[in-house]
């Protein structure tokens, strides 16, 4: 925009009308960045949305797994217990099957002994 030294007024109403007309073209291009910008807005919160939806589906999942994961070690803890007990009675049957006829000879010779013959 070129301003005259001495502008008459056709001079400055040529130049009012070329700043009307580029203010004019900004403005438009200006709203059109807007308008862009907007759009862009509207996509992300659409992204947003739908990571928020992952985000509930992962958790619900992770509640799922970990509902498992205990279920699975409550069950592994009944069976070790289990195991265990049937462990510690077979050897009890064992030992003390080996140590009877011990016993028995011992409570025959202590009844012996103090009945005296």
């Amino acid at each position: 925009m070129q301003v005259p030294d001495n502008p008459s007024n056709s001079d400055i109403r040529d130049v009012l009308i070329q700043f009307r007309d580029e203010f004019i073209l900004f403005r438009d291009d200006v709203n059109q960045k807007f308008e862009q910008l907007d759009d862009r807005f509207e996509q992300l919160e659409q992204q947003v949305e739908g990571l928020g939806g992952k985000v509930d589906r992962l958790e619900n999942q992770v509640e799922k797994l970990d509902y498992k994961f205990d279920t699975y070690q409550k069950g592994t803890d009944g069976m070790v217990r289990m195991a265990t007990t049937i462990i510690i009675a077979t050897a009890s049957v064992v030992v003390l099957a080996n140590l009877s006829p011990a016993v028995n000879a011992l409570i025959t010779a202590f009844f012996k002994t103090s009945s005296g013959t």
